[in-house]
């Protein structure tokens, strides 16, 4: 659909449809965030085809700005977003919804990344090009890495350590000053990136370079949409039939807030793990995928890093013909928990009742209990 389009798709509209739908609760300041990303995407896309093409559509979505302002982001002026505020306000969902209304209507092409991910990547290209003699390095990180994308959006963003900073630093500011668009969500205002850090005045300009290059923008409120949502989901359902998975699928549309599921592949050290569905800052994965494959403690620790929560579903009764199975789900319990993230899981038994091995027998009772703790809602049986 093109956006000269009388009937073309809006954010905001999407937000609408689900909340009618009962799939998330209105939340004025996500729809006021909404208008915000429908006016980028409008602007996105009349940058591309062309500005006599994409002018009046632009006035209709923008009819509070005035053509001065309209044309100066014709004009290779357009501010990106940088999207800040507590956990739990939907910033993540927004940047989905973003995304897959970019790419599907608009044919905009859009390169979204966890941050975590994305700083990796660019690790890795940077080091490549040192072995290569370049002169300088991150010159072509960004695009390699999205291939002459239209907007970047960086999910979750934090800077960590100096290495992080400098990186960033080089790789986007020449971004951002070439014309290049962003959309990053984090916990942070901006002037609280890298906070304390070592050699943090070296970071500083990339910090004024974010704010003059992006609309900085907080999502106000104390309202956490999903804990709001968890409060009305069981944590655990058994046994497994086709009710309890009808009933998993039903949480994991009320966590991403409709969003459609979609693959997300996630960095650890030395590869790449698929998680097979995820939508919102929450993943979905069957049992055998998460704990039948050999996966370390630490990968379970970048998965706790990298989502808000986790739906598991099919867990088996476990003994000790599948000790290291329920080995790695003790240590994918324990990462969770350790960073104060949701787990709704679908298994054979009830809790109490999951483990009848003896390899584990002194250590699982401290599973069970954090897998009561971190629910703590209901266990549903189903018929």
């Amino acid at each position: 659909m093109k956006i000269s389009d009388p009937q073309a798709k809006t954010l905001t509209q999407h937000l609408l449809t689900r909340i009618r739908a009962g799939q998330i609760k209105e939340d004025p300041e996500q729809l006021v965030i909404a208008k915000k990303m429908d006016a980028l995407i409008a602007t996105l896309t009349a940058r591309k085809s062309g500005w006599f093409s994409g002018a009046r559509v632009l006035t209709g979505l923008m009819p509070w700005r005035k053509n001065s302002a309209i044309k100066a982001h014709h004009n290779g002026q357009t501010k990106g977003i940088y999207l800040w505020g507590g956990v739990g306000r939907g910033k993540s969902m927004l940047m989905d919804s973003f995304v897959q209304l970019a790419r599907q209507d608009y044919g905009l092409k859009v390169s979204r990344f966890h941050f975590h991910d994305f700083m990796m990547a660019a690790h890795a290209q940077v080091h490549k090009e040192r072995q290569k003699g370049t002169t300088d390095p991150t010159a072509g990180v960004v695009s390699h890495l999205t291939h002459g994308a239209d907007v970047i959006c960086f999910d979750e963003m934090e800077v960590r350590d100096i290495a992080d900073a400098m990186i960033i630093a080089r790789v986007m500011d020449g971004y951002m000053k070439s014309g290049g668009v962003l959309i990053a969500t984090s916990n942070r205002h901006p002037d609280d990136l890298y906070q304390d850090g070592l050699q943090r005045e070296r970071f500083v300009p990339f910090i004024e370079a974010l704010k003059t290059h992006n609309d900085v923008l907080e999502m106000q409120g104390e309202t956490d949409w999903r804990q709001r949502v968890l409060a009305g989901i069981p944590g655990w359902y058994y046994p497994l039939n086709t009710e309890t998975d009808a009933a998993m699928e039903k949480a994991m549309i009320q966590l991403s807030g409709g969003i459609p599921l979609h693959p997300v592949t996630v960095s650890m050290t030395g590869r790449e793990f698929t998680v097979d569905k995820a939508a919102a800052g929450v993943a979905w994965m069957d049992f055998a995928a998460l704990c039948a494959v050999p996966l370390a403690a630490a990968d379970y620790l970048v998965l706790a890093e990298r989502f808000a929560g986790l739906l598991i579903s099919h867990i088996p009764a476990l003994h000790d013909a599948s000790q290291n199975e329920a080995r790695r789900l003790m240590w994918l319990v324990d990462a969770f928990y350790d960073r104060k993230r949701f787990l709704i899981c679908s298994a054979e038994t009830e809790i109490g009742d999951l483990y009848h091995g003896h390899q584990w027998q002194a250590e699982f009772p401290r599973t069970m209990s954090r897998l009561k703790e971190m629910s703590r809602f209901p266990e549903i049986s189903t018929p």
